[in-house]
């Protein structure tokens, strides 16, 4: 790894959390960003962060490429609700209830004099939610860019769409709440009117982010090309997810179990438990074989208990090698309810030399064949068909994973993709 110099640039990434253990899309992207940007373009890099509930800091955890982490603090609930009142429900901006949530002027003054301590070159913002911290810029000439990652208003009519009775909008966070917060909160007619009044918010803030910014970096590009569209900037880039693929892509010496599917995701997110609803109740029962599912990844005991006893799936929860237990089964069954971006799951699956069935969602932003590199329907009669045509077709299961891996090799390698970095001005 490249050693520190006099010579070195100075990037202030102000975040939402720390992305290590990088175990979901979100840590992922941060983590080898910053990498890239470390290794690449010669940053060093220093972190202002909150804290995920359940989250610690230890300062021999983090990663080579970050040079030191000074801890954010969460704004009190009186900071919150006055946010609220005064922001979200008043005024003429409408914060997002997200960015009420994150914003205190203590951490706005402690970024100003962190901007004034470290002289950084660049700084960047983590999430549209932290976007207000822009006030913090007002004396910094670097240059200014937020980490979008997604159209979160785009992702919020998505899910207001498919919202169901048993899923909830709290995600990661719901275990920490009072359970009558909880069924409050994901109350149907609640759950309709906040997507909806957080959606109208969001749309208000990525057009503020996009004349704050010098530049905002998405994932999915034609969200990019959406909200250049929008503002008549120009100013957003498409930085996509990569992959490893070294490291997928490694011959490992794994058994395969006939019958059986893998699904990849942390299912505390209300996505990604509702993807793993419409597997269980809409597309396993139309497969005629019956074949077993393993749900790997993080799980809810809400999400368990709906499926306990059903012999078609085991939660496998967290696991020490994601590679020995997908390539273990026949087919990755990767649909997506709903969400934004460029799904994680569904280029693991594929750097994996998995044959991969997922729906439109789950191939969204990307350039894969569908037909070539993986399967892919809308229908789920015809997922399950395809389901049960790959486990009793091994040429066809192997096609498709040899022509997935070049796919992912071919557009999702990270040394590749850090090239934007140089687009954007680091």
């Amino acid at each position: 790894m490249p050693e520190s110099s006099g010579q070195r640039k100075r990037l202030l990434l102000v975040s939402t959390r720390l992305f290590w253990p990088a175990d979901t899309g979100h840590k992922i992207l941060l983590y080898h960003y910053c990498r890239g940007l470390y290794d690449h373009y010669h940053y060093d890099i220093y972190m202002y962060s909150f804290l995920e509930y359940g989250q610690g800091f230890c300062e021999e955890d983090k990663p080579y490429f970050i040079k030191k982490v000074f801890l954010a603090r969460l704004p009190g609930y009186l900071q919150i609700m006055k946010n609220m009142v005064r922001h979200s429900l008043a005024g003429r901006g409408r914060w997002s209830f997200q960015s009420s949530l994150y914003y205190s002027n203590y951490n706005q003054k402690r970024i100003e004099k962190l901007i004034l301590r470290l002289k950084p070159h660049a700084v960047m913002m983590d999430l549209d939610r932290l976007s207000r911290y822009y006030a913090s810029l007002r004396n910094f000439g670097g240059l200014k860019t937020i980490f979008m990652e997604d159209a979160l208003s785009k992702r919020y009519m998505r899910q207001l769409r498919a919202v169901r009775n048993d899923s909830g909008i709290g995600g990661r966070y719901e275990r920490f709440l009072p359970g009558w917060i909880n069924r409050i909160m994901n109350h149907r007619s609640l759950k309709e009117f906040i997507l909806k009044a957080e959606s109208r918010r969001l749309m208000t803030e990525e057009l503020e982010a996009a004349n704050n910014y010098d530049a905002l970096i998405y994932v999915n590009r034609s969200e990019t090309e959406d909200m250049n569209k929008r503002s008549g900037r120009n100013n957003a880039y498409t930085v996509t997810m990569g992959a490893d693929c070294d490291y997928f892509g490694e011959e490992i010496e794994v058994k395969k179990v006939p019958g059986t599917l893998s699904f990849v995701g942390n299912m505390t997110v209300a996505a990604n438990a509702d993807s793993v609803r419409m597997i269980m109740d809409e597309i396993m029962p139309l497969i005629p074989s019956r074949p077993v599912i393993h749900l790997i990844g993080e799980a809810p005991e809400a999400l368990r208990e709906e499926y306990r006893g059903n012999t078609q799936c085991v939660f496998e929860g967290m696991v020490d090698d994601i590679r020995r237990y997908v390539r273990s089964t026949m087919v990755v069954l990767s649909p997506v309810a709903y969400g934004t971006g460029v799904k994680t799951k569904t280029i693991e699956g594929m750097a994996m030399g998995m044959p991969v069935v997922t729906n439109f969602l789950g191939i969204d932003g990307l350039s894969a064949e569908a037909g070539k590199d993986l399967l892919m329907s809308d229908d789920f009669g015809e997922m399950a068909h395809m389901v049960e045509e790959l486990l009793h077709d091994e040429k066809k299961r192997l096609e498709l994973g040899k022509n997935g891996r070049e796919y992912a090799r071919r557009m999702h390698r990270w040394e590749d993709i850090y090239r934007v970095f140089g687009e954007i001005g680091f």
